[in-house]
């Protein structure tokens, strides 16, 4: 009789953990132990337990108090459902000193976890909820806790070189940056098309908040549609419990990191974290990553185009994307405003529209918002140069002058004519103005072009026409003839081999 509540012990414990793999089981024990003996110190039972304090004082310094707090009081909340020593109504007004003082079990804590990571989403936001004390707190802070935290342990690899992982202060990337928190709270009512005005953060805060707190079934209905967040806070909860270091020299656990989106792309860039572009912050580039094809989220990123290091040219520009592959231009305006498109055919020189549904559009600057194809047309992608009967440029979506994202050759001037609604996307005006003044450009590669390099077009070789244009000017001046035949030929694009040099 005496070893009965022991059996059942070991039986809950064996069957929860059996929802966990080998890897993960391994990870969320080694988590429990690490806090175990920071509680023990030198004891040894034959069953450890921990506190809630002693879980606090153990999560890593880039977890905000409110989190700390959140999580030590769910686990002891999990607790005290087993032992059932008090009622609901009991639990919820226990202080915080009395919580710090009871034990909580490996059964307690595995069932934590699997309750936050295993269960379905409506199970999890009730116990995100307890986290977030959003009985107290307002839901724009728990939401910055959470980004904050995650998108460090998202960008930690994304790097190869290894200083860049050592001297950077990591928990400062992203501080200050409210674009995708907004984005987030308002991400339900913008997944259902809902109007979007000045009011729609605010009214949706106020809507859900009764008496000075975040009502419960409010932030659940929130949290079940809210996909992107869900995906923010099951980064945070898997690298703070199953896995809760990872060695950058390990290209196995990043691999595997990787593929399951816990942690970023690599990226090759000229700039270092968390300045790796000079026009999307991390935040931005974290749902950036979350909206392109499954394909696209795991290969290297790289920096193909920045006018800012390459200059503003527009045949480099266009050297930077043909045929390169998947690719996501960025556009920063005069007036600050940052947009861009995401390309998943090559570019390629073509007089007509084409390309595919996994396109789309978004901007960055000010409000961060994703626009994929509406499925009324088919003018995804268009880049034409050096013909008298077509416009000559770069375009996304919409028709010839009236484009959703347009950039001239000129590779000074763009548009984004959009009233209401561009056509193809679906996306409002992304510019401040219709017609905008180009003030930086970044190309960047997330897939290369699965094209045999024997089938990717070569083009015509340079011309001293094109090499030379000043002094094609001073003939013209001194003969007094014009040279027409310099416009019907076909334009230099492509590079030279030595070019590449």
């Amino acid at each position: 009789m005496g070893n009965h509540p022991s059996k059942i012990y070991e039986t809950q414990y064996s069957e929860i953990l059996s929802h966990f793999s080998e890897d993960e089981k391994t990870a969320l024990l080694q988590s429990f132990n690490e806090f175990s003996e920071l509680f023990l110190g030198s004891q040894k039972l034959e069953r450890p337990e921990v506190t809630p304090l002693s879980i606090k004082n153990h999560l890593p310094p880039i977890i905000g108090e409110l989190l700390k707090d959140g999580f030590s009081i769910y686990i002891q909340s999990q607790s005290m459902l087993h032992k059932k020593k008090s009622s609901q109504e009991e639990k919820e007004k226990l202080p915080i000193q009395l919580i710090n003082s009871i034990v909580i079990t490996k059964l307690d804590f595995i069932s934590s976890i699997y309750n936050l990571i295993k269960t379905n989403p409506t199970d999890q936001s009730k116990a995100t909820f307890i986290i977030g004390q959003l009985s107290t707190n307002t839901l724009t802070t728990f939401v910055k806790e959470v980004v904050r935290a995650s998108l460090v342990y998202w960008f930690e690899g994304s790097y190869f070189r290894k200083n860049d992982q050592k001297n950077k202060k990591k928990d400062s990337y992203f501080d200050g940056d409210t674009s995708l928190i907004n984005y987030l709270i308002c991400f339900p009512k913008l997944k259902y098309g809902k109007p979007e005005d000045n009011n729609l953060l605010s009214d949706i805060i106020k809507g859900s908040e009764i008496e000075g707190y975040f009502n419960q079934g409010s932030f659940m209905d929130w949290f079940i549609t809210n996909i992107p967040f869900q995906h923010l806070f099951n980064i945070l909860l898997t690298r703070l419990f199953l896995h809760r270091t990872i060695s950058h020299y390990s290209e196995d656990e990043i691999l595997k990191l990787r593929l399951s989106n816990f942690i970023s792309p690599q990226i090759l860039s000229t700039y270092s974290l968390p300045n790796f572009s000079r026009l999307l912050s991390p935040a931005d580039y974290y749902m950036l990553n979350s909206n392109l094809p499954p394909d696209c989220r795991t290969t290297i990123h790289t920096l193909l185009f920045s006018s800012a290091r390459d200059g503003e040219s527009w045949h480099a520009f266009i050297n930077s994307l043909l045929y390169k592959g998947s690719t996501v231009l960025i556009i920063k305006d005069k007036n600050g405003y940052i947009f861009g498109g995401f390309s998943y055919e090559d570019w390629e020189l073509n007089p007509k529209f084409y390309g595919d549904q996994k396109n789309f559009l978004f901007s960055s600057k000010p409000k961060l918002r994703f626009y994929p194809v509406s499925g009324y047309n088919d003018n995804f992608q268009y880049l034409n140069f050096g013909t008298k009967t077509l416009p000559n440029g770069l375009g996304m979506g919409g028709q010839f002058d009236y484009c959703g994202l347009w950039i001239d050759s000129d590779f000074n001037h763009g548009h984004s004519k959009a009233a209401p609604l561009s056509t193809t996307y679906n996306n409002p005006l992304l510019s401040k103005k219709e017609n905008f003044q180009i003030e930086e450009v970044e190309v960047w590669l997330v897939k290369p072009t699965a094209r045999d390099p024997d089938d990717i077009p070569t083009g015509p070789k340079h011309s001293a026409l094109d090499r030379h244009p000043a002094e094609l000017e001073l003939i013209e001046m001194a003969t007094d003839r014009k040279m027409y035949s310099k416009n019907v030929r076909e334009p230099d694009i492509l590079p030279e081999d030595g070019d590449l040099e």
